[in-house]
């Protein structure tokens, strides 16, 4: 892949990965809403920072602002474009080094409609790379 391609795929990638990770919180909201009651954004939110339970959400969150940060950052070079690009792909690979992520987010595929939709839309963005 070069920079100009990576600088593409991290643009089309983006917002379908954004639309994924909400699709995931608002899944294991309304997950952890059903078991402790009903919650606000805030309370949600320092459950989601401070809590073990979702911290396999984390790699996809540090790729969501690596992308952000290397497409804002003029000074990003070509190995820093290319890289957030291959760290997009492995999350989402067999090989990967994030297998508590993968795990349960295999087992969301198959219980969240909008996850799966969301997913979707992601593996298309994906497999553009791969047919380059």
């Amino acid at each position: 892949m070069n920079e100009q391609r990576a600088i593409q795929f991290l643009t089309e990638v983006r917002k379908p990965l954004l639309a994924l990770h909400k699709a995931i919180l608002d899944h294991e909201r309304a997950s952890y809403e059903a078991e402790y009651g009903p919650t606000t954004a805030a309370s949600f939110l320092q459950v989601l920072i401070n809590g073990e339970a979702f911290r396999w959400i984390t790699p996809l969150s540090t790729v969501i602002a690596n992308i952000d940060e290397t497409l804002d950052d003029k000074e990003a070079t070509a190995d820093d474009r290319i890289g957030a690009a291959q760290a997009v792909t492995a999350l989402f690979g067999n090989e990967g080094m994030q297998q508590a992520f993968l795990e349960r987010y295999r087992a969301l595929l198959q219980q969240s409609p909008a996850v799966l939709h969301e997913h979707g839309r992601v593996a298309q963005v994906l497999r553009t790379v791969e047919a380059a």
